[in-house]
């Protein structure tokens, strides 16, 4: 008997060691990673949330509330909102992590909102996040004419939501202009440490200022995750994770977008990039969007993608321009991309005299530049340089006015993020159209939006998070 006891004892403490021992294995291999938001092409009052896990999700979920929750309690709370997520695959050679995504929706105006990302079936969720709600929402005008897209569901009856007219150059648009602030960098990259090349001083000096901000933009080249000799063509999924994670409190609470760099194309394509970067755009296919925020309208397009006229691109470009100046003729229009039209300093793509360089660059301001003048684009910008350089008002290469009265697009370079290749520090000789300061240092920019007719534009530099550099450009009409 006491034998038979004896083993019963056994077998039941076995039992619970491996009924622990997969509880704690299903965390760690569940566990969310890289959260990030972004602006969706439904409306203004909808963000999306997409987060990483190497593990598969059952049930990915998003929860969200205006009050500070604890998930583990959320199917007996009424002021929990329940999204469900969808699961996309990776399908790049070497890339083994799975993406969840889905949607925040019927957001109230300038209200901060709690939310986390898991499993609803385990009941394995994330730390609780915190967001600020954007200003320019109209709850007494909410579109519903989307809700196809919506995968939203209530717990308890509670809230719920659906998407409405897109923001990028659609009815949606809106003419007030409210004054926001938010940061520019290109050609980031992962370095372990704090050398003066690693990303881990932009990082920083973003968090600290994070509460000022609206949302952060990345021109490109995200993580170098294909810079050395065996990650040059399918890329490494260590560094890719690695740079996600180092960014991870920034994206999980501000709007964090992106357009490809060359550095982003893993085997000849940019499947992982899109997968991991869920931008507004029209297909899951395309790397180009548009959107609207407190009254100002930025276009985002692809320098990796074809561009030439009567391409898909060139084409979506154009109508967009077309279609938003329509609607206000009189508005702030930015554009950006990762590579520049201008650019001085010593750098192959910048160099007229590199015949390669010169005849891709020269297909690419062919295609696209007039379209700037065309369609009076206030600003563009961008990085590929790993350089800080801004323009005067330029159009084909000639002086188009001045910042009080610009008659062409200032170009403003910020490809200063930190990265294995390190800076350029030589310039050629100056152009008519250079302007100012020309740097080497590593930092960010900060793009302050005033009002209808006044924008500011500041660089400022990792060391000792100072301004360097500044401008106020008036809004122009050409």
């Amino acid at each position: 008997m006491k034998k038979l006891i004896g083993n019963s004892i056994l077998i039941y403490q076995t039992i619970t060691i491996i009924i622990l021992l997969s509880s704690i294995v299903k965390i760690v291999f569940s566990k969310p990673e890289s959260i990030k938001i972004s602006f969706t092409k439904y409306s203004k009052n909808s963000l999306r949330i997409t987060w990483n896990s190497i593990d598969f999700i059952e049930g990915p979920s998003i929860l969200y509330s205006t009050e500070l929750f604890e998930p583990d309690n959320f199917a007996s709370l009424n002021s929990i909102i329940s999204s469900t997520a969808e699961t996309i695959y990776y399908d790049t050679k070497g890339f083994h992590s799975l993406t969840y995504t889905g949607l925040i929706e019927d957001l109230s105006q300038s209200m901060i909102y709690f939310y986390c990302v898991g499993d609803k079936f385990t009941n394995q969720w994330s730390q609780v996040y915190n967001f600020t709600s954007r200003s320019d929402i109209n709850n007494n005008n909410n579109n519903n004419n989307n809700n196809n897209n919506s995968n939203n569901e209530t717990t308890n009856g509670s809230g719920g939501g659906s998407g409405g007219d897109g923001d990028g150059g659609g009815s949606d648009v809106d003419n007030q202009v409210i004054p926001f602030t938010t940061s520019w960098f290109g050609d980031m990259g992962y370095i372990d440490g704090d050398s003066l090349n690693s990303d881990w001083y932009t990082i920083n000096n973003l968090k600290s200022i994070s509460n000022q901000l609206s949302f952060v933009t990345h021109v490109g080249d995200i993580a170098y995750a294909d810079y050395s000799e065996d990650s040059k063509y399918y890329g490494n999924e260590t560094i890719w994770n690695n740079f996600l994670s180092s960014i991870n409190e920034i994206t999980s609470t501000l709007p964090y977008m992106t357009t490809p760099g060359n550095h982003d194309s893993f085997g000849d394509e940019f499947s992982v990039y899109s997968k991991t970067w869920q931008m507004p755009t029209e297909h899951h296919s395309n790397h180009w969007y548009s959107f609207d925020y407190n009254g100002v309208h930025f276009i985002s397009i692809s320098s990796e993608d074809t561009y030439i006229p009567h391409s898909d691109q060139h084409s979506w470009i154009e109508n967009d321009l077309k279609q938003y100046r329509k609607l206000n003729p009189n508005g702030w229009l930015i554009m950006y991309s990762h590579r520049p039209f201008y650019c001085n300093a010593k750098f192959g793509w910048c160099n007229d005299d590199d015949n390669d360089e010169k005849s891709s660059k020269r297909l690419y301001i062919d295609s696209l530049e007039y379209l700037l003048y065309k369609y009076n684009v206030d600003l563009f910008i961008s990085g590929h340089c790993h350089a800080y350089e801004i323009s005067k008002p330029v159009y084909q290469n000639q002086v188009m006015g001045t910042y009080q009265d610009p008659k062409a697009t200032v170009h403003c370079v910020i490809g200063t993020g930190g990265n294995k290749g390190g800076q350029i520090e030589e310039w050629y000789d100056p152009k008519p159209w250079t302007n100012g300061l020309k740097s080497s240092l590593n930092g960010y920019a900060l793009l302050n939006i005033i009002n209808s007719t006044t924008l500011n534009w500041k660089f400022i530099a990792n060391i000792n998070n100072s301004l360097i550099d500044e401008f106020y450009l008036n809004k122009g009409q050409f």
